[in-house]
This record gives C-alpha cells, sequence and structure tokens, in this order.
C-alpha cells in the first residue's frame, strides 16, 4: 500500500515538474517579425518552441554580398516542412536549432490608442508617448553546448538596439501641486538620474556571442555625466548598499551592486563605499535614442476628491546605431523568393559609349593605296 502510494506521489511530483518546465515562452510582440541588417534576418515568431517551452528562432545569413539567403539555424520542424536547398553554400546537413528565453528589463510599452497600459502597483498607468518601446535579455542556449548566453536588446519603434542603458521610471520624483491636475509635466533633462548598463553582446549570432567583461553605467545631472566601471566580483549581491561620489560640493549616491544575468558586479572593492577617480564628460559617448514614457498618475486630496496629471520620462537610452531593423508586412517565405529572383546587373561595358562610328565597309573591301603608307615609312 506504502509502495503504491510512494509511486503514485511520484507520479505526480514528475507530472507537475513536467508541466512547469514545458511552460511555453511567448514572444514579446515589439519582437515579432522579420528583423534585418547587412548580413543577417532574425525571426523570433517562427510558432515553433523546444521541448522546455523554449522559442525556436531562425537565422538566415546573407552570404556572397547579401544574393543568397543561407538558412543557418531553425526548428527542424521547419526544415522537414520546407526542405533546405542542397549546395555547396551550405554545408551543415542540417540547421542549427537554438532556443531563447526572453527576461523583461523594461515595460513593454505602447501608445495609449494600442490599449495596452502597464498598471504599476502604485496605480500609476504607464504608455509610450508615440513611438513603443521595450528591452529584453535574450537567454540563448546553442545545441550541444551546456551554457546559457545573455543578449540584452531593447527596442525603441521599428529599430533594435544591443548598445543601451535603462533608468528606473522616476515620476514619484516630480513634486505634486494642484497646478498639475490635468496637465502632463516635461522634465527639462529627461537624462537626468542613474542609467544602469545591462552589458553589451557582439550580435544575435549562430555561435556563441562574445560580451562585454565590465559594465559602463552613467549618472547624469544638467552639467555633466559621470561614468561609472562596475566590475564582476565574488561579493553576495546587496541590493541595498549604495556607493557615493564627490564632485566639488556635491555628493551622488548610485547602487553599489549591480545584478545582471545572475551575476553580481561592483564599482567599488571589499567594504568601501566611496567611487575614486570618477571619470567625467560633458555629454554621452555616442549619439542616442531616448524612448519617451508618460506616466499618469492619481492622487487623493484631503477632501476626498481626487486628480490626476501625467508625467514625461524616459527608461530607455539605445546608444549607437541600431543592429537590426524591422522588415515590415513580409514573411521569410516571401523574402527568400525576392532574394532568390533577383538577378544581377548586365556589367558595364569596356569601352565607353562612343556614338555612331563613322565606318563604311569599303575601306576593307577596297583600301586606299596609300594605306599602307605608314609601315612603308617606318626606320626611315
Amino acid at each position: 500500500m506504502k509502495k503504491n502510494l510512494l509511486a503514485r506521489l511520484t507520479f505526480l511530483v514528475f507530472l507537475a515538474f513536467s508541466a512547469f518546465s514545458q511552460e511555453i515562452q511567448n514572444v514579446p510582440d515589439l519582437l515579432k517579425g522579420v528583423w534585418k541588417n547587412n548580413g543577417r534576418y532574425v525571426l523570433f515568431d517562427t510558432g515553433y518552441v523546444s521541448q522546455n517551452g523554449s522559442v525556436i528562432p531562425q537565422y538566415i545569413l546573407r552570404t556572397f554580398y547579401q544574393w543568397y539567403p543561407d538558412r543557418a539555424a531553425e526548428s527542424q520542424q521547419y526544415s522537414q516542412k520546407n526542405k533546405r536547398p542542397e549546395n555547396n553554400t551550405t554545408q551543415r546537413d542540417k540547421a542549427e536549432e537554438i532556443q531563447i528565453r526572453f527576461v523583461p528589463l523594461t515595460d513593454e510599452l505602447f501608445p495609449e490608442s494600442h490599449g495596452k497600459p502597464v498598471v504599476q502597483n502604485d496605480g500609476d498607468i504607464l504608455n509610450a508617448e508615440s513611438i513603443p518601446s521595450g528591452a529584453w535579455n535574450l537567454e540563448i542556449k546553442y545545441p550541444h553546448n551546456k551554457e546559457t548566453y545573455n543578449v540584452p536588446v531593447a527596442v525603441i519603434g521599428d529599430k533594435l538596439y544591443l548598445n543601451f542603458i535603462v533608468k528606473k521610471e522616476d515620476s514619484d520624483q516630480v513634486p505634486y501641486s494642484d497646478l498639475l491636475a490635468g496637465n502632463v509635466m516635461r522634465s527639462k533633462n529627461p537624462l537626468s538620474g542613474f542609467w544602469m548598463d545591462w552589458g553589451n553582446a557582439s550580435g544575435i549570432l549562430i555561435c556563441p556571442p562574445v560580451s562585454s567583461t565590465e559594465l559602463i553605467s552613467y549618472y547624469i545631472t544638467d552639467n555633466a555625466v559621470y561614468h561609472i566601471r562596475y566590475w564582476r566580483t565574488d561579493m553576495e549581491y546587496d541590493g541595498e548598499k549604495q556607493a557615493v561620489f564627490s564632485d566639488g560640493d556635491e555628493t551622488f549616491q548610485v547602487p553599489k551592486h549591480l545584478l545582471v544575468a545572475g551575476k553580481t558586479y561592483t564599482c567599488v572593492t571589499g567594504r568601501r563605499t566611496r567611487i575614486r577617480n570618477i571619470e567625467k564628460s560633458k555629454s554621452l559617448p555616442e549619439e542616442y535614442n531616448l524612448n519617451s514614457v508618460l506616466v499618469k498618475k492619481h492622487v487623493a486630496r484631503g477632501d476626498g476628491s481626487s486628480s490626476e496629471y501625467t508625467v514625461q520620462t524616459a527608461t530607455i537610452c539605445a546608444l549607437g546605431e541600431p543592429y537590426l531593423s524591422i522588415v515590415p508586412d513580409k514573411t521569410i517565405e516571401e523574402i527568400f523568393s525576392e532574394d532568390l529572383a533577383r538577378q544581377r546587373p548586365k556589367p558595364e561595358p569596356l569601352f565607353p559609349p562612343h556614338g555612331v562610328l563613322d565606318f563604311d565597309w569599303s575601306i576593307i573591301e577596297d583600301p586606299p593605296k596609300s594605306y599602307n603608307r605608314r609601315m612603308l615609312d617606318l626606320g626611315k
């Protein structure tokens, strides 16, 4: 009797664990579609998932100067339905089957017209002002490789970035007054505050990417940008600890520890709390693109009435050029057909165009008697 009961309990635990491990991961709405750059196409929303519920993306390399699409990574089920071409370009017998899980770094925000507001625990309602945005950490597993690789990405509009920093939504720092009721409060400097670096990977690749070994976060004021270097540490993560640095009479506080992809980073050694030799500049080191977030806040008054106002802020700052851009309104099969249907233009003529030739066949049929006079004059 006890053996049967133990067997039933073991079976129920196995079913519960299997259901948990097979929870299907959903692709964020902003990442759905075909993304491209000069070297590849990336499709996250393939409709194929692995046994543990991870998404199986599709990578197509644009080989031979973008003239031939190489289906380098895709689901084996997709390969069975759509036979892969056999030629010297595709050397693998079968494509790589890569698995991805999406871990949110910021809220995925859309304009209010989309009807997808994000409601925080304190009742604040977040929407994008006009351009949707969001950031995620891609946890990528490659076949025959037990290690999980992290590729942080941010999307602003139709562009995907690998190099970016994020900031917590800071609308609570705007002092409330009755004059704000019904208005939109716009900060003079939306960059102000502490911006956290989530690392920078070399790309969304079919092989393990190279990731940055240090993190460069920024504390930005109206007059300066302070560069704060974080490095890997064996310290136990403590989100409450703060580090400080000074500039003249001003003193600033930043987190002592950052927890990025399950690893702890610190900006000071040991038990110290003061950051020394901090780098300062007048602006960020690269061109940047900010998202714009509208935070609708509700305030209860003492007389029992309430009012609301809106604060404009920013949570994502993308640095440099985008890594990928979206391909609108096209499936990957349509892109294949268009790429393979292209034909190279005819080569340019060896000699430049010279108009109508002043030539008559009579010169060949009945050459003038003096046609070889030049030859006879040679050597004289």
